[in-house]
């Protein structure tokens, strides 16, 4: 029996999306891992366990630096951690993104460069320039691949760890570490998900947009909804092929 994709979700709110998808249209097996629900807490993973052939660690609302508010968020970074040594390769979306970093001797924190929301521009380092999935991304998408970004939070990395993309606005976009890929960015994400991510932060936060032009975020985002799918399609491709070398 080939092994699973461990797909690790964080809330309820911030689903696997297009990652499932993408994994139900090329046949490959995986499990979802609510960490969050209190009747699965019991039911972990070993760390050490080789059932998994590939992790993927979701977004969500929490901080890595909440974890004594969500205890949940400590045995995943462990887990991650005893991963990271059995070379398992290891997709980071947003939250997942800031956690591995915490593993990896960095520092998940809250941005000091404010809320990122919608289509952001990336500018690739030396580094991303001639990393496998970076490269093709930009080289196929004119310089132009689009991600949503929805997030307050950032992440210090440790200088071993590979920066291969920041955002025009200085926060890292996209790093390597061993067997871990990296992103800030949601590349499952299609506009309905950052239009549901939009409307909850209004209902609840709405000060989170003080320094944004929200509306415009989200007729921008409408607007390059098929452009986007290309980029999401792309995305998944490219890093499962890559791990599949």
């Amino acid at each position: 029996m080939s092994k699973k994709v461990l797909i690790i979700q964080h809330s309820l709110v911030v689903r696997p999306a297009y990652v499932t998808e993408f994994f139900t249209e090329h046949n490959i097996p995986f499990e979802i891992l609510p960490i969050f629900d209190s009747n699965i807490q019991s039911k972990l993973p070993d760390n050490n366990t080789n059932n998994y052939s590939v992790i993927v660690s979701l977004g969500g609302p929490q901080g890595t630096y909440e974890d004594d508010i969500y205890p949940y968020l400590k045995w995943e970074k462990s887990f991650l951690a005893a991963q990271l040594t059995l070379n398992t390769p290891i997709l980071g979306l947003c939250l997942g993104a800031q956690l591995i970093a915490d593993v990896i001797g960095g520092h998940g924190h809250i941005g000091e460069y404010g809320q990122e929301a919608g289509y952001v521009q990336y500018e690739l380092t030396t580094e991303g320039k001639h990393d496998p999935i970076m490269s093709k991304l930009f080289e196929e998408q004119q310089n132009k691949p689009l991600f949503i970004m929805h997030h307050k939070d950032s992440f210090d990395l440790p200088s071993n760890a590979s920066i291969l993309a920041y955002t025009t606005n200085n926060y890292i976009a996209a790093y390597r570490s061993g067997s871990a890929f990296c992103v800030q960015f949601h590349p499952e994400a299609s506009f309905t998900e950052f239009n549901e991510w939009v409307q909850r932060t209004r209902n609840n936060r709405p000060e989170v947009y003080k320094n944004l032009n929200i509306d415009e975020i989200l007729h921008q985002a409408q607007a390059c909804e098929i452009q986007a799918d290309k980029s999401r399609r792309l995305f998944f491709e490219t890093w499962w092929n890559s791990i599949q070398q």
